[in-house]
């Protein structure tokens, strides 16, 4: 035996749990050359066996003198995961003060699964011409599947009974005598995406989109970090930009991840990619089955493909060069990751671009405060599209002031009559119009005219949505169903209304007032089925739809000709959440949904409807002035100390118990207090979370506010560790969100 090998070699191994530290094994006798950095084993748990990842080399002298169980088998004869993949994995964990194991279920296509050995995947015969040629006794149909396996030069079995009824098994017998060769190969997942993109046709350039790609250009051949902020206004060709970056990173022999906030939303996107790139595009995101996810990662890992566009967890692709990371609408909120490991996909993109030597590109329409402020500290450069494509303009805003509604009824009061007549207009000239509107159901709650009581959630502590559909009123927090009362549970009274408005009464509302137009509805209620985001899209993209109903997936980067009409029925109701990002997301979603309008040769209106038409996210909004905005924006922000002008770190304590939780969160406290005072954080808290009940558990929470540039992952970790086994003996579960995007929860 090699000398090397005859000394006992132990293991560090990340398991798939909320541990925030690796355990060492020790390597069987004769299996040490398969002991790897990256490699999945089989190890002993408890009385469980479970899949880990190999993070490092041990000589065993962290165990004291504890016993080292043995690994129970390699799954990998190679790295799973490679040593630059899993440092970036690594770094990324710290800085979401989240478990290895627990990033690495979140980052591999099913995790580390518990079981003994990963799933295999799934494979299909291939068949093509054999050396030999075939003789005079073949029947017509063996001919007839001959030619087409000729034809195709090489063809799957499902592929060929589709083109050859009974095709498969007539391929069988003629390899058998020689006359084909037959192979086994992993399942093909094809992608499919509407091709409504017209590909005809080569796009010119504009001046402005040429000086954005000279820059990106230069940056990426010279193989070193870079990160731009491209800021281009709605319909200015952001896109176009993006796919010629894309053709410069694979001139260097590297790879793209291309972020998008909801791929399933946006269509016309994917087949414009897979039309440009073809098989060297892959695809991630929610929306495919775990066959599909794990054949395309398998794809990106082997370098069969030099793209990969989807959603926020596309940011952990396993390419092994990436040289450009590309994050569509940046500002978007669904970049951020809510439940589990809570991560920012645009801040992981940031931090892997540098990891990697590579080129981050960022863009919107509406750049977020981080992002400028990454500009103004010189850690970016801005790029500017600061006009529409060929001679079109942005379309005219006007702002309608709510306020003299309040004598219509139901419905109507969220009406003007300027915004009705502006969809009059639209339908008389054959064009088409969007109506916006975020938030779903019938109505937001049913009240009590009497005493003023809402019906609430048995659940949560948020009152019941009605939606008509389902005649129900429904939780949107737990999914609780309940019958609508016919009398008040508190005073008896028989007077329970529907308040307020939500997408499904607007669509009744409007096909009712135009009752010849094709109304169409599109909201995350009916996004549940599978397929009906692209078959609404597709009509919208065929004319056969005149009126667009949605929440805020309308405005996501769809391009509709003929809409030249965009309506938003309530503008600040997102102002009234007690978020300091509510001015911000006010303007970015009213300035996406404008940008629907006027996308074709003729012109684009947009009504705002509001209660606070003085605010200065709707008036800059309306004046197309996004320096403005942010100007007021980043001022405030500074004042206050909020990001990004400093950071922020969400504690949230939850459980069946309110005492408990209470106690729990006021002992966390009371140890942070002395390390947090002198690293100059501010703690603030503990108390009941905004929405303190939800799914029967109490919440509640610490707020910390920290310096700007504070390192979170050499920080917390450590201070983390004892409190973690505190709350967890007490039987309350704490989550940390770094950098959080909802505080309401």
């Amino acid at each position: 035996m090699d000398t090397l090998y005859a000394l006992p070699l132990f293991v560090e191994v990340a398991v798939p749990l909320p541990i925030d530290h690796p355990f060492t094994y020790r390597v069987p006798l004769g299996q040490q050359a398969r002991a790897q950095v990256g490699v999945r084993v089989l190890v002993p748990f408890g009385r469980r066996k479970v899949t880990g990842l190999i993070t490092a080399l041990a000589d065993g002298s962290s165990l004291g003198e504890r016993e080292a169980r043995e690994v129970l088998a390699f799954l990998d004869d190679e790295p799973y995961v490679s040593p630059a993949h899993l440092a970036f994995l690594s770094a990324a964990a710290r800085e979401c003060l989240a478990p290895l194991g627990e990033m690495l279920r979140a980052a591999l296509p099913g995790g580390l699964p518990r079981r003994e050995a990963p799933a295999s995947p799934r494979t299909e015969m291939v068949y093509r011409a054999a050396d030999s040629s075939p003789d005079a006794s073949l029947t017509p149909k063996q001919r007839k599947v001959y030619a087409a396996v000729l034809g195709a030069g090489e063809i799957s079995s499902p592929d060929l009974s589709a083109l050859v009824p009974g095709g498969s098994e007539v391929a069988r017998r003629l390899a058998a005598k020689g006359i084909l060769a037959g192979s086994v190969r992993e399942k093909s997942q094809p992608l499919s995406a509407p091709r409504l993109f017209d590909a005809t046709g080569v796009l010119v350039p504009t001046s402005h989109q040429e000086a954005a790609l000279a820059r990106t250009g230069v940056a990426i051949a010279s193989g070193g970090f870079a990160a731009f902020v491209l800021h281009g206004i709605t319909g200015s060709g952001k896109t176009e930009v993006y796919l010629r970056a894309i053709e410069q990173a694979r001139l260097t022999g590297r790879q793209t991840v291309y972020l998008v906030p909801e791929i399933a939303l946006t269509p016309q996107l994917l087949g414009r990619v897979l039309t440009r790139f073809g098989e060297g595009a892959a695809v991630l995101h929610s929306g495919l089955t775990r066959a599909e996810r794990a054949f395309q990662w398998r794809r990106i890992r082997a370098g069969e493909v030099f793209l990969c566009i989807g959603a926020r967890s596309a940011v952990f692709s396993p390419f092994s060069s990436p040289g450009l990371f590309i994050v569509d609408e940046e500002h978007d909120s669904a970049y951020k990751q809510e439940e589990g490991v809570r991560y920012q996909a645009r801040d992981l993109a940031v931090m892997r671009a540098k990891m990697e030597g590579a080129v981050v590109l960022l863009g919107s329409a509406t750049p977020s405060a981080e992002s400028i402020h990454l500009v103004r500290s010189g850690e970016a450069t801005l790029l500017s599209l600061p006009e529409r494509i060929g001679t079109r303009h942005l379309p005219s805003i006007s702002v309608v002031d709510l306020k003299g509604q309040a004598a219509r009824r139901g419905a109507d009061r969220y009406f003007s009559p300027e915004l009705e007549d502006a969809v009059e207009e639209t339908l008389s000239r054959g064009e088409k119009a969007m109506l916006f509107l975020n938030r779903r159901g019938y109505a937001p709650a049913l009240t009590c005219l009497d005493c003023g009581t809402t019906v609430q959630c048995r659940n949560c502590q948020v009152s019941l949505t009605y939606h008509k559909q389902d005649g129900a009123l429904l939780c949107h927090y737990c999914s609780a169903k309940e019958v609508p009362p016919e009398r008040c549970g508190v005073c008896g009274g028989h007077k329970v209304a529907q308040v307020g408005i939500g997408t499904e009464r607007l669509v009744a509302w409007a096909a009712k007032r135009w009752k010849e137009a094709r109304v169409a509805r599109l909201d995350s209620d009916l996004g549940r089925k599978k397929g009906f985001y692209g078959e609404v899209l597709s009509r919208m993209q065929r004319g056969e739809v005149d009126i667009l109903v949605g929440t805020q997936i309308i405005a996501k980067g769809h391009d509709f000709p003929e809409v030249t009409f965009v309506g938003v029925l309530l503008a600040d109701q997102s102002l009234s959440f007690p978020d300091f990002r509510s001015a911000e997301r006010t303007f970015q979603i009213l300035t996406q949904v404008s940008g629907r309008a006027g996308r074709g040769d003729r012109p684009g209106t947009v009504i705002i409807q509001t209660l606070s038409p003085e605010h200065v996210c709707i008036r800059k909004a309306a004046e197309h002035d996004f320096h403005g905005f942010m100007e007021a924006e980043l001022a405030e922000r500074e004042s206050l100390g909020y990001p990004p002008f400093g950071r922020m770190l969400l504690l949230r304590f939850w459980g069946p118990k309110l005492e408990r939780i209470r106690e729990v969160a006021e002992s966390v406290a009371e140890a942070l207090s002395r390390p947090l005072s002198e690293a100059g954080i501010r703690l603030l808290g503990p108390a009941p979370s905004p929405i303190a009940r939800v799914k029967r558990k109490y919440r509640y929470q610490i707020l910390l506010k920290i310096p700007p540039r504070f390192s979170v992952g050499a920080f917390f970790p450590e201070i983390f560790r004892p409190l973690r086994d505190i709350v967890k003996k007490a039987g309350v579960r704490m989550e940390a969100d770094v950098d959080p995007y909802n505080l309401m929860v």
